[in-house]
């Protein structure tokens, strides 16, 4: 996605990098190196389709409350990040959180800090290969501060629109959208309602996000 992404109320055009591709890259390069690397590298993607370990890995890096019934969509560890998305129960989904702890180079100015951090929201708004592909479409913007985890955040909210890929019926819905440096990583989290009730989804959930003892020693 370009700069504009954050200033134009136009739809957010395909993503340049998806999380798959760049899951794919990295399962490409275990192939490189060896055919026995390439087995593992298959097996724990599979593994990472699995709701109950996705939902761990979600945990491991916070707790969360989804109002009903809630499932694991997608979760791996690769290296010293992890990466996990949660949704709803409910079809198409009413609410998807991604939940994220990545590297961060500290050599790095901060111009190139916030930039990447821009690309890292924007490769990992959807879940990778699901049957949910949505679209979100931008109407109004804004940030505010929020307490995440005891400390003050900058979250930008965005207003709009969200569509399914296998449905013809178009949600009003709400993402919030932030990053936080924690102890040399950084934390991602993108939470998207829909629904009439949306908004009041997107706060009840983003207000029940707590850092653990498990997440807190990630």
């Amino acid at each position: 996605m370009n700069e504009q992404h954050l200033n134009d109320n136009n739809e957010i055009p395909e993503y340049s990098v998806t999380p798959w591709e760049v899951i794919l890259i990295i399962v490409g390069a275990i192939a490189v190196i060896g055919t026995g690397l390439l087995g593992l590298g298959i097996k724990a993607l599979n593994n990472a389709f699995n709701p109950e370990r996705a939902d761990a890995i979600a945990r491991t890096l916070i707790d969360y409350k989804i109002p009903g019934e809630s499932r694991g969509i997608f979760g791996l560890k690769l290296g010293g990040s992890k990466y996990a998305w949660v949704r709803s129960n409910q079809t198409p989904p009413d609410i998807i959180l991604f939940i994220g702890k990545i590297a961060i180079d500290e050599e790095q100015d901060e111009k190139e800090q916030d930039t990447d951090k821009k690309q890292l929201i924007e490769n990992f708004a959807n879940p990778p290969a699901t049957e949910f592909e949505a679209t979100f479409i931008t109407s109004s913007q804004e940030t505010k501060e929020k307490i995440f985890c005891g400390q003050s955040v900058k979250v930008t909210i965005e207003k709009g629109e969200q569509t399914f890929k296998n449905t013809n019926s178009t949600l009003p819905a709400i993402r919030y959208m932030m990053t936080h440096s924690d102890r040399h990583k950084e934390r991602i989290v993108i939470l998207t309602t829909n629904g009439q009730n949306a908004e009041q989804k997107a706060q009840q959930v983003f207000n029940s996000l707590k850092c653990n003892d498990t997440s807190s020693k990630y």
